[in-house]
């Protein structure tokens, strides 16, 4: 067995599979030498995040998220078959590099956190020449240290209990984003997507414009013909294809949000 602690989920989700990476991340393999002592806090600053106005959102997600957040769709490039890939994405700021979750002292400000944020400071990477999935952790994460927090190698030098239901969360994320993919392939195919933007005015006369993703086309959606939509409904598709046409609704909360963190005029 390797050093390096491998997981043992399905395929995962190519580009735009991380939080924000910044440079000051050092992510190394998870290593029974290298690692062990180790111990990891939950996280209780946030500020890892700010620069994400969007992340990646798995369909299990979609109807907890679309309470708080609009759900838009990026291209991702070309899959294996050369045809277009998207990846959904919880919108979480208007403007680049501004997520207004987060707050100036680096708390959460939302219920819903989507899992791309939660699973940090540990990811999956594949290595083995994309055939193996391996546990990676942020270095540069604060609550990594020697003392305090959850172990994450016993003294045997195998992963402990935390570090097992760390890799199994993985796995399901994985496995989610899968049948994410699959959904995702699915609008494709069926040419339901256009371009989006958000654009507009704040009550303080500030602007916004936020492009770049997609959404579903309500008129195309309309008029597919009926076993289609009968086949998207079974797949439970429909379900999600609504659900994101009703998280659109969240653009003026966070228009909200962007207004009450102007200071305020003398």
């Amino acid at each position: 067995m390797t050093e390096a602690l491998n997981g043992t989920a399905a395929p995962a989700a190519a580009a735009a599979g991380t939080a924000s990476t910044t440079a000051t991340q050092r992510v190394a393999l998870v290593d029974r030498k290298r690692h062990a002592g180790k111990r990891v806090r939950p996280i209780a600053d946030w500020s890892f995040a700010r620069d994400a106005n969007a992340v990646p959102l798995t369909a299990v997600e979609f109807s907890e998220a679309a309470r708080e957040m609009p759900i838009g769709f990026v291209y991702a490039g070309k899959g294996a078959d050369d045809k277009p890939r998207i990846v959904p994405m919880a919108l979480m700021g208007l403007r680049e590099k501004d997520n207004l979750l987060v707050t100036a002292d680096g708390r959460w400000d939302a219920h819903f956190v989507p899992a791309t944020l939660r699973r940090y400071p540990f990811a999956y990477v594949r290595t083995q020449g994309g055939d193996q999935l391996s546990l990676v952790i942020d270095e540069s994460y604060g609550g990594l240290n020697d003392s305090d927090g959850e172990l994450m190698i016993s003294a045997d030098g195998e992963p402990t209990d935390y570090l097992q239901q760390i890799m199994r969360f993985l796995d399901r994320y994985e496995l989610e984003q899968q049948r994410t993919e699959q959904f995702c392939a699915r609008l494709v195919e069926l040419e339901l997507l256009r371009g989006a933007e958000i654009k507009g005015d704040l009550p303080g006369g500030d602007k916004v414009n936020a492009t770049g993703f997609f959404m579903v086309d309500e008129d195309k959606l309309n008029k597919l013909p009926d076993a289609e939509v009968l086949a998207l409904h079974r797949s439970g598709m429909l379900a999600l294809i609504h659900t994101h046409l009703v998280a659109m609704g969240q653009v003026q909360a966070l228009a909200q949000r962007l207004e009450a963190r102007k200071p305020a005029k003398a």
